[in-house]
């Protein structure tokens, strides 16, 4: 081994050792969790390639209460919680004390580039400001007309698809295209068509089970790697996105036309605003009109608007698409509630006519409730957060230790990993009741009575955590609830739906809650 390799593990082997102790815990260390039976990747092995997505998550919160440790790769221990007060905390009262790691940070790199969803702290509340007008309520009501408009033409592939009236379809793929070319619309006033063109163009390709090729069935050597980013400076972090693996290859290939994708509406947009057009009012225009009124020195320069529309192509799209999918999937498995919904749109129909302007509007939208299959399906399982600061994180249900002492709340110490279980948090039955296990709209159709107050989430206090929730909560969200349930109408209204015979649909550990 040369001289100079020495050096690098040596410096590695260095940071790492210093860094494992460092960050840990003892309190932590003398919480109660599950065993882990490999040093080099924790749980993280069994978590992450389960059958389906969640399943661990629910087994160990039943056997170990709301929050515990959980062993991570490298010997770290982590803070598993779904602790709603806790959640609280972390998300909404220190938000930005509790940024995304390095390693994670990476794959959140890999993925949408160093957008909003990457950025932290300054950064990231600079990048939000500027991107606040695309997505505010009045920006996006002239949507409606865009989704409804997408939606019907892939209603029109559908029927070509289906001559005689019934057969079994993929439906996944569809919504990902009808996603695709509704958010791009919308979002950048950029016609796509892959509707239209299913197989015919290279972005719609390139995304094709863009996360189960990069994310599904993670070995523990990509799991290792990923946690040696907390230890690693920036530049070695750099250098692993270059690595030649599967999932690194795959990223990379997809985020090559992503971002030429994106250079075109950029260059676009622009040259329209130079020239002195009024533009429209999709995301983009507002964006750039912002962005170019800001302090200079806080603009966003191309490198960032370009991780901007990555960001929100990706996560705008693939997302929905998760969503709509279950959805139907979950309306097909209940036709009675299928048929409630179906004259529900005929009854909100009816009442529109007698308006001048007979179209549904967003607020006849905002009366057909989606709630459920957000609880029940969330697309993004759990997310990962690091105290940048030594903490004390307040606990709604106290903690037992396996010494038999009580924590009313626990003390984090800097750079503890918190892992908040999205999945687990949606079936607690002191937050949805005893029947949070299964999938009843009429939960929220009813009004929920949670049986604690603590509030969480972006939509009404509804306490679901789906997109999050406080400053780091996703901007698209109200985007995609009128996007879904304008899509959602129309496919129910023209088709009724059932469960393709003898297929199981498995909740897929694919980075996202994916269909499978």
């Amino acid at each position: 081994m040369s001289s100079i390799t020495s050096l690098v593990v040596l410096v590695i082997l260095t940071r790492l050792l210093y860094g494992w102790h460092k960050y840990r815990s003892r309190v932590i260390a003398n919480l109660k969790g599950p065993a882990s039976a490999s040093w080099l990747v924790g749980c993280f092995g069994e978590w992450v390639r389960t059958e389906e997505i969640g399943e661990k998550d629910f087994a160990w919160v039943k056997e170990y209460g709301e929050s515990f440790r959980m062993r991570g790769p490298l010997g770290n221990d982590f803070f598993f919680t779904v602790d709603p007060k806790a959640i609280q905390y972390i998300f909404n009262t220190a938000s930005y004390n509790f940024p995304k790691p390095p390693e994670t940070r990476l794959s959140v790199a890999l993925a949408t580039g160093k957008g909003l969803a990457w950025a932290e702290g300054e950064q990231h509340a600079r990048q939000r400001k500027i991107m606040n007008p695309g997505f505010s309520y009045g920006a996006l009501r002239g949507f409606l007309p865009l989704f409804r408009a997408t939606a019907q033409k892939t209603i029109a592939k559908l029927r070509e698809l289906a001559p005689s009236g019934s057969r079994v379809i993929d439906i996944h793929p569809w919504m990902a295209r009808t996603t695709l070319d509704a958010i791009l619309v919308a979002a950048f006033d950029f016609q796509f068509n892959s509707v239209e063109s299913p197989g015919g163009n290279e972005l719609s390709r390139t995304y094709n089970n863009l996360f189960a090729d990069a994310f599904f069935q993670r070995s523990d050597g990509i799991i290792a790697m990923e946690a040696l980013c907390a230890y690693l400076p920036q530049f070695c972090i750099d250098m692993m996105r270059n690595l030649p693996d599967k999932q690194m290859t795959r990223l990379r290939n997809y985020m090559k036309v992503a971002r030429e994708v994106a250079q075109s509406i950029l260059d676009t947009q622009t040259k329209n605003f130079e020239d002195g057009k009024e533009g429209s009012k999709d995301v983009m225009s507002i964006l750039i009109r912002a962005n170019l009124t800001e302090d200079p020195k806080k603009r966003l320069d191309d490198e960032e608007i370009l991780s901007q529309l990555t960001t929100i192509n990706l996560a705008g799209h693939e997302t929905t698409a998760n969503m709509l999918t279950w959805a139907l999937y979950e309306l097909a498995r209940h036709p009675d509630f299928q048929t409630e919904i179906r004259d529900e749109i005929k009854s909100t129909r009816e009442k529109a006519t007698s308006r001048e302007n007979p179209e549904l509007s967003v607020a006849d939208l905002d009366s057909m409730k989606l709630m459920e299959t957000l609880r029940y399906h969330p697309i993004v399982t759990a997310l990962v957060r690091a105290a940048d600061r030594d903490d004390n994180v307040p606990l709604l249900y106290p903690i037992t230790t396996k010494t038999g002492e009580v924590l009313h709340s626990v003390p984090f110490t800097k750079g503890q990993r918190v892992i908040i279980s999205i999945a687990a948090y949606q079936r607690l039955k002191s937050v949805w009741g005893e029947d949070a296990d299964e999938w009843r709209p009429k939960r929220f159709l009813e009004g929920v009575e949670r049986l604690q107050s603590t509030s969480l989430g972006v939509m009404s206090n509804m306490g679901s955590a789906t997109f999050s929730s406080g400053v780091r909560s996703c901007i698209g969200w109200r985007f995609a609830m009128i996007e879904m349930q304008a899509i959602l109408i129309e496919l129910v209204e023209n088709f009724e739906w059932s469960p393709a015979p003898g297929v199981e649909i498995l909740r897929a550990p694919a980075g996202l809650m994916s269909p499978m």
